[in-house]
């Protein structure tokens, strides 16, 4: 093969080459991101909601607090979390509801619920028959004056 028909050849099917080297390439990239959505969509959340709490503070009547309680779970042992969590549910909500009618009023207006998250965590802890969750989360906190929450809120 000479150099004139090897011009003649890169003429020729420099196009089509170009081409498939871009598809090529773009299959890769596709690919890659693929592969990194597929892992990401199989982790586990390790959070388990535990419920919404509603209450009124015996020093504050006038107000009624709502928040949304969930369980970080030990990631090792997140089945048999999730399990004791859902079937203390109703014992835990019950618990921290009483707890928090009671609390100092200062805490209900601490933007970080550090006191609370830690009487929360007791109260979790005291109702599983194992450590099973690292710490609790609160979501969702509303101050509701009184005369306005009547009516049942979801």
């Amino acid at each position: 093969m000479n150099a004139c028909t090897l011009v003649l050849l890169i003429r020729r099917f420099w196009a089509p080459v170009v081409i498939l080297i871009m598809v090529a390439i773009h299959a890769a990239v596709i690919g890659y991101v693929r592969s990194r959505v597929n892992r990401l969509s199989h982790l586990q959340v390790n959070s388990v909601e535990i419920g919404r709490l509603r209450f009124q503070n015996v020093s504050e009547p006038n107000f009624i607090y709502q928040l949304q309680l969930h369980a970080v779970v030990d990631p090792s042992h997140l089945f048999r979390g999730e399990q004791s969590l859902t079937q203390s549910r109703m014992e835990i909500i019950e618990s921290s509801e009483q707890m928090l009618r009671q609390v100092d009023a200062n805490w209900l207006a601490d933007p970080l619920h550090k006191e609370i998250r830690e009487r929360l965590m007791d109260a979790v802890l005291q109702n599983l028959n194992e450590p099973l969750v690292q710490r609790v989360l609160i979501t969702d906190w509303l101050k509701i004056p009184a005369n306005t929450a009547a009516a049942p809120m979801l």
